[in-house]
């Protein structure tokens, strides 16, 4: 539990609060072009360069919507499996057929 919730922290960190600059960016910031390396793959979070685009507030705004709705499907999915499994732990077929079913 104290992993997860250190690595849930951090994510929560990177994503939504202040980013950490933990690795190198795959974009080149020296130069006045911000040219992506095609073979880099930022290991955690978000690139950090996300943070001084001219886009970044759609970008972020963008990416957090569609994580909220995917945790939120994923969520109530989980809830209606599990009413399947009381259901069918605690032998009410009717539980079961009318309300994990339709």
């Amino acid at each position: 539990m104290g992993f997860f919730s250190t690595f849930a922290g951090l994510i929560y960190n990177d994503m939504m609060a202040i980013p950490l600059y933990l690795f190198n960016s795959c974009y080149d910031e020296k130069t006045g072009v911000k040219s992506r390396d095609p073979d880099c793959i930022y290991p955690f979070g978000i690139d950090p360069v996300w943070y001084s685009a001219k886009n970044e507030l759609t970008f972020m705004n963008s990416l957090k919507m569609k994580l909220a709705v995917i945790l939120g499907v994923l969520q109530m999915s989980l809830g209606v499996f599990m009413k399947a499994v009381n259901s069918r732990f605690f032998k009410r077929n009717l539980d079961f057929y009318h309300e994990f079913i339709p």
